[in-house]
């Protein structure tokens, strides 16, 4: 987190109720400095399951799920720390770029080629029916916030700034759609 490599303590990310050994046995453990540590100093071990310790556990969960599935995770812990999992903001997102190029498509087929329906008309129409906008309007970024700052997306996504017809809008949304992926951003996962 500092670069520090002085006044380093042991962190176990799963900590309590015998889990230290379940940690150590599994690597699940990282070296921090004193003050994003200890309790006393205000560290994450005053503030436990929220902030840093949600994150680090957060991120453990991820790369272990990597390796050896949920499945394996859960029987370990019995808990789940993300709440909001790839497989569903994938999915999500693929039904918002399908939804906007239908939109687009409809306005085609009604002669209405210069009403370009965007992903800003879209999370007006979601935020009419009380459904949330996700961080930065985008699933992907508000699935990958649950172990890291996300300033801006870096998802596929249409420049709405170039399109001009809804018939290029619809091909744009469902070339989104299709090309969906968690692209990488550099968070940084600690050595095996």
């Amino acid at each position: 987190m500092s670069g520090q490599k002085t006044d380093l303590q042991k962190h176990h990310i799963f900590h309590g109720e015998g889990r230290r050994d379940v940690s150590d046995r599994h690597g699940f453990w990282v070296y921090l400095q004193a003050k994003y540590h200890s309790a006393a100093m205000g560290g994450l071990h005053a503030y436990p399951n929220s902030g840093l310790d949600l994150q680090l556990k957060r991120l453990c969960q991820r790369e272990y799920e990597k390796v050896y599935g949920a499945e394996a995770f859960f029987e370990i812990f019995h808990e789940d720390f993300i709440p909001f999992k790839e497989y569903a903001a994938v999915d999500m997102q693929k039904d918002m770029w399908e939804d906007i190029a239908l939109c687009n498509w409809v306005r085609d087929f009604k002669g209405k080629n210069k009403e370009i329906y965007t992903a800003d008309e879209y999370w007006n129409k979601m935020h009419e029916r009380g459904i949330k906008k996700p961080l930065n309007g985008c699933y992907l970024c508000e699935y990958e916030s649950q172990f890291g700052e996300v300033e801006e997306c870096i998802h596929t996504k249409p420049n709405w700034e170039t399109i001009k017809t809804t018939e290029e809008a619809e091909k744009q949304a469902l070339y989104a759609r299709d090309n969906i992926g968690i692209e990488k951003r550099g968070f940084e996962v600690w050595g095996k």
